[in-house]
């Protein structure tokens, strides 16, 4: 159960980060999520877009998610330029300062509590969109988490 947690809560938080709108629509709904350049392969929308196409959400749900998306992103941009300013005052960081385990503690203590409302977070996008999901839409998710968690234990292995 863990790992299907894990997989939905990276699948909603690759979307919910993703800065790239689309200018033009890109097949069916390319836009809806803002599939366009990005990381991986087309950015974090068409993931997105894989995903509703899958479960076949209807035009309603998907504007609900798109909704619940956008709602969010404010909250999601907070955090990630908090974490953007952990990082660098992390790497700015003097070892030979005699303030730097005080620093260094402030700077952990920080990331611990941007972690925790980053979970809270993700958890209540993750819930507000499984609310509109119908029972069929829950299980065939179910299934595709279990797939990737298969998956993912089979790569495992092999290391």
């Amino acid at each position: 159960m863990k790992s299907y947690t894990i997989a939905l809560l990276a699948l909603v938080s690759v979307a919910a980060f993703s800065t790239n709108v689309a200018a033009e629509p890109q097949g069916r709904h390319g836009a809806l999520f803002g599939g366009g350049p990005g990381f991986g392969f087309g950015g974090p929308g068409l993931m997105l877009e894989h995903v509703a196409d899958h479960l076949d959400l209807d035009d309603a749900q998907r504007e609900q998610v798109q909704n619940i998306l956008e709602a969010a992103r404010p909250e999601m941009q907070a955090l990630r330029e908090q974490v953007r300013a952990n990082r660098d005052a992390l790497q700015a960081l003097d070892t030979s300062d005699p303030a730097y385990s005080t620093e260094l503690n402030n700077i952990a203590l920080s990331n611990g509590q941007l972690a925790t409302e980053g979970t809270l977070l993700f958890t209540r996008v993750r819930t507000e969109i499984n609310a509109i999901l119908t029972d069929e839409q829950r299980e065939k998710l179910a299934r595709g988490k279990e797939r990737m968690r298969e998956a993912f234990e089979r790569r495992s292995e092999r290391r």
